[in-house]
């Protein structure tokens, strides 16, 4: 019998829905915080769970095999100081709709002047304004995985010229000029909008510094819906300041939540989300869980597979 411990604030929404596909020598232990927890954790050898509710408690797993994060990003569980002797998988291949609605959004409504727009409304103010179509403008996506390449073929359906940046070199489709992290100046060059999707990993932190960022034309948009730490946000915000930079439309930041006394929240050409760009629904992380409990019940390699030393 497999003891699947599932750690989510929706514990009963993931029970639920897992209850509705009877998986063979499963039986499941609910939590939603680490309050509330079951006593018989030395049994538990599968979780399904947030990576950060889940990272102090894994000590206390000592049967544990096989972790499914809730997340897309599992950098919570892949600190040097955290064991790493399981496999871990996570979500993937569900996000990128949603994170090119986000995006694109965003462009649509920069572009379109639709925020202008509202303004004027609110002041019953007919005055016509100039605007620019998507087509032709130069698009940068940083990151090229399942989110990367999703954006890439959405700003294709816009006729964008597509610049893209890859942690290592590999085809990729719907891309007219590929780069590699040693060519991050020429990647960054005459760009209308950057895009980061990328992960936080030694090799990304901070790659988005002052000199990165002095790369960028003035009329750069700047959209991040990576990890914050991929940005050097001291450095993106004097840029912001300054209007080196046109916008920055930013769903993730170096310290989560955003303070209140933080100088983003009172800039104008500032679009903060609180990291929501794309929300893990249940029913796609379930689905991900059952066909990779198939392949674990089978003694099969399971999909989506993270390298602790990479990250991801």
């Amino acid at each position: 019998m497999n003891h699947l411990l599932i750690l989510s604030p929706e514990a009963a929404t993931y029970k639920r829905l897992l209850a509705s596909y009877a998986l063979p020598d499963l039986y499941m232990h609910l939590a939603t915080s680490l309050e509330v927890l079951p006593d018989n954790l030395s049994e538990i050898n599968l979780v399904i769970a947030d990576p950060p509710l889940l990272a102090p408690l894994l000590e206390r797993l000592p049967k544990l095999v096989w972790v499914q994060s809730t997340f897309a990003g599992v950098n919570a569980l892949c600190q040097p100081e955290l064991r790493s002797d399981y496999w871990l998988t996570n979500v993937k291949g569900v996000f990128g709709s949603l994170i090119s609605e986000y995006v694109f959004g965003y462009i649509l409504a920069l572009e379109r002047g639709l925020l202008r727009a509202y303004r004027q409304q609110t002041q019953q103010l007919w005055q016509p304004f100039s605007y620019r179509s998507l087509a032709g403008l130069s698009i940068g996506i940083a990151g090229l995985g399942a989110i990367g390449q999703h954006l890439a073929s959405t700003a294709k359906h816009f006729s964008m010229y597509v610049k893209g940046l890859k942690l290592s070199p590999a085809a990729v489709p719907n891309v007219d000029e590929l780069y590699i992290l040693p060519e991050l100046t020429s990647f960054l060059q005459d760009l209308d909008y950057l895009v980061i999707t990328l992960p936080a990993t030694d090799r990304t932190h901070h790659l988005f510094n002052a000199a990165a960022l002095a790369q960028l034309k003035s009329e750069t948009v700047l959209i991040n819906v990576g990890r914050g730490t991929v940005v050097d946000q001291a450095a993106l915000t004097e840029s912001l300041q300054t209007k080196q930079l046109r916008a920055a439309v930013l769903d993730v930041f170096e310290e989560e939540p955003l303070p209140a006394n933080d100088p983003l929240w009172s800039l104008d050409n500032v679009y903060i989300t609180p990291h929501q760009a794309a929300v893990s629904f249940p029913m796609d992380v379930v689905k991900i869980f059952v066909q990779n409990y198939q392949h674990f019940h089978q003694g099969q390699t399971l999909d989506y597979l993270i390298d602790f030393q990479k990250g991801y």
